[in-house]
């Protein structure tokens, strides 16, 4: 064996006698330019051909063999997608794709499914995208047919579990709250409302209403429509033979009877251009997000290679036009992009982005027109820059397909879409075809900026310029719809009856003199909430003024937040400082200001309150008479005792700790009189239907005097 000096002796003369090989040649290529260096031909780069078949039922097989690992992973595509979703049935589809995994099939649940993947160190996973359904599956070769037999159990039979369904339903609900919290989701989200349309099945939006509305019969009635064996493409990559994964296939998906064909997708998006600028106000921000254009081309468009090359001229890297003059001689990006999009089976997009400082909004928009307008005539792209796209576009191709299971994913894209299985195959010749003069061509076919649609989302102080002078200019509005419930009947009858009860809860509570003279309350309270994780113990200082303003200092064992709400502020202060509440957390607490007890009923005694008899409830073993109250803009739900007039409980759509929304029922008990009004000392809620918070009252104060500076806004 070597000894450590004779090693390092050995790697000294091994690297004089590579410097003395190489130094001729470095010195003869040695150059003072970058674009002087003379770049090698590229070596011819064959794509391997799986093997195709097709099963007597219609499902169609795709093998690619790989034997570098004792690995095997199956991908299934099927002809359905979030688009063929009924239009309020929103979120139909990717419900089906989840719980199809989650909610077992009909020998095994979900958790023995877990199990049994967990200790093979094997994989299932199912999801529905906007256009395509799939499902995978990965195992060590040893464990494929017993993994492969779950998979088809998977696809064929699943149970959709009632509560995983729910599970499900509830984290759909979590994404739609949380909808907003991306300035760039929304921007793109936004866009192609603009350009594809509002009702377009590729832009309509889960909703609360549409996510309640699924039942478990929604999902089987979609699988048994869009899971059928001929509808399906199953690709296979890893350690296997061929011939014997065949049979193995047709052992578990052989007796699976054809079902209808699906038919082709088509259209679902309005495709005349939309001029103009929307704007989405986030004040939140401190820059502005700009996104603008129109339709793109589909995939199979005789000019697709010309295009990828325009593309990577136009936004392609640090060297491209969009890069170099908006981000790097102008300074105006903090990020810029832009191509002309493709889609498989329908038009894509052709798009410029940037993000900007607020105060640089109109020239940041100004220069992407400008860098549009030369691409489209004015400044075509040069022989030099689809010299370089082009070299670069070539340089990375061996890179979109460097595994067997990228070459599958592909082969699996055009068999779904019904391109020639030698796509991948044509594109370096296809690219080294192109022309300048195509490229050319290319801008000037398919950019018309005076067709362009403009998105901005950010503040609305601070800008440079007007976004009208870019075009008539529309507010977007991107509050979150509340769920749609079947309220009381508006009747005569349920109407005056209504307001009996509401007159009868005024006096119970201490009649209309004593709320006319109600101007604030003080309640110290301590609360203890049923979080996921444990029992969390908080104590809240809640001050409201009549007829709008709250002020909430909430305790928490993590620290102490402040929340304020005033009819010009609506802020949240913590230790790490303070910030604007917005969109759900402001809804929430406008929507506590409203409920709160002496507001509701002062304000009915103005005349400020709708109030519809609905139907007969109960509160803690009390019958009520439920009552829709409409006060503020909010809606919700009184529990009146018919009997003694008392509000005992209150129902509201919330949400919980996680910004799940959900039902909220509040009961109230310990009924005690300060200065001549009757209020709930005690209150337990819970959020749909489980237990959420119990709250005490330690201490109120009724027209109490204060200092304004409590709802003043913070320092800048």
């Amino acid at each position: 064996m070597l000894t450590r000096q004779e090693k390092r002796h050995l790697l000294t003369g091994a690297l004089v006698a590579l410097a003395i090989v190489l130094t001729p040649l470095a010195a003869a290529a040695q150059v003072t330019k970058a674009h002087e260096i003379e770049y090698p031909p590229l070596p011819d780069f064959e794509v391997p051909q799986p093997t195709r078949l097709e099963l007597d039922n219609g499902l169609v097989l795709v093998l690619v063999e790989d034997h570098e690992l004792p690995l095997i992973d199956a991908v299934a595509r099927i002809r359905t997608g979030q688009r063929v979703d009924p239009a309020d049935r929103a979120g139909l589809a990717s419900l089906t794709g989840e719980v199809m995994r989650t909610g077992g099939t009909e020998t095994r649940s979900g958790d023995e499914i877990d199990e049994f993947l967990e200790g093979r160190g094997a994989s299932i996973e199912a999801e529905i995208g906007i256009d395509v359904g799939s499902a995978a599956m990965s195992s060590l070769e040893e464990d494929f047919v017993e993994v492969l037999g779950l998979f088809a159990e998977i696809l064929r039979h699943p149970v959709f579990d009632q509560g995983k369904l729910e599970v499900a339903k509830n984290q759909a609900n979590t994404a739609i709250a949380r909808q907003n919290d991306s300035p760039q989701a929304i921007l793109f989200r936004e866009f192609a409302k603009v350009l594809l349309g509002e009702e377009s099945p590729y832009t309509r939006p889960d909703t609360y209403t549409s996510i309640a509305s699924i039942t478990r019969d929604d999902l089987l009635a979609f699988h048994q429509q869009y899971f059928q064996p001929n509808n399906i493409i199953l690709g296979i990559v890893g350690d296997f033979d061929t011939e014997e994964v065949v049979e193995q296939v047709k052992a578990v998906f052989g007796d699976w009877p054809a079902g209808a064909v699906v038919e082709k997708f088509e259209g679902g998006y309005r495709t005349e251009p939309s001029p103009g600028v929307a704007y989405v106000e986030k004040n939140d921000m401190t820059q502005s997000m700009i996104v603008m254009g129109h339709l793109g081309v589909r995939r199979d468009s005789p000019d697709f290679y010309a295009i990828e090359v325009f593309n990577e001229v136009l936004g392609g890297g640090s060297s491209s036009r969009l890069f170099s003059r908006v981000r790097s001689q102008k300074g105006l990006a903090y990020a810029v992009s832009g191509s002309l999009g493709s889609k498989w089976d329908r038009e894509g997009r052709f798009q410029l982005f940037t993000t900007t400082k607020t105060e640089t909004t109109g020239a940041a928009i100004e220069a992407l027109m400008l860098e549009a307008r030369n691409v489209a005539g004015d400044e075509p792209p040069t022989e030099k820059e689809v010299t370089r796209a082009k070299q670069a576009i070539l340089s990375s191709f061996v890179f979109t397909s460097d595994s067997p299971r990228e070459i599958l994913d592909q082969q699996l894209t055009y068999e779904y879409y019904g391109y020639p299985l030698d796509w991948l195959a044509r594109y370096i010749d296809g690219i080294r075809a192109v022309t300048t003069e195509q490229v050319q061509a290319v801008g000037r076919r398919y950019v018309e900026p005076e067709a362009f649609a403009i998105v901005v989302v950010g503040p609305t102080e601070g800008r440079d310029r007007p976004l009208e002078d870019f075009g008539p200019v529309t507010a977007v509005d991107i509050s979150i719809p509340a769920l749609e419930t079947d309220a009381a009947e508006a009747t005569p009858e349920t109407i005056a009856r209504g307001g009996e009860l509401l007159a009868a809860a005024i006096e119970a509570h201490g009649g209309a003199e004593a709320f006319a003279g109600f101007v604030n309350i003080r309640q110290k309270v301590s609360a203890a909430a049923t979080s996921p994780g444990g029992e969390l113990q908080v104590e809240i200082d809640q001050f409201v003024v009549y007829p709008d303003r709250l002020r909430q200092e909430v305790t928490l064992p993590q620290g102490t937040m402040v929340q304020v709400i005033t009819p010009d502020e609506a802020y949240m202060q913590t230790p790490a400082g303070s910030q604007p509440l917005v969109g759900q957390r402001r809804d929430s607490l406008v929507g506590s200001l409203h409920r709160t007890l002496p507001v509701l009923l002062r304000r009915a005694t103005e005349g400020g309150i709708e109030a519809v008899a609905g139907d007969a409830g109960e509160v803690g073993g009390v019958p009520v008479q439920l009552v829709q109250i409409t006060s503020g803009g909010e809606n919700f739900q009184l529990g009146v005792d018919p009997a003694s007039g008392r509000i005992l409980g209150l129902v509201f759509r919330g949400t919980n700790f996680a910004g799940v929304p959900g039902e909220v029922r509040q009961a109230y008990s310990d009924f005690r009189e300060i200065q001549g009004l009757t209020l709930p000392f005690a209150v337990e809620a819970t959020f749909e239907g489980s237990p959420y918070m119990s709250s005490i009252v330690n201490e109120a104060t009724i027209n109490g005097e204060f200092d304004e500076a409590l709802f003043a806004p913070p320092e800048q």
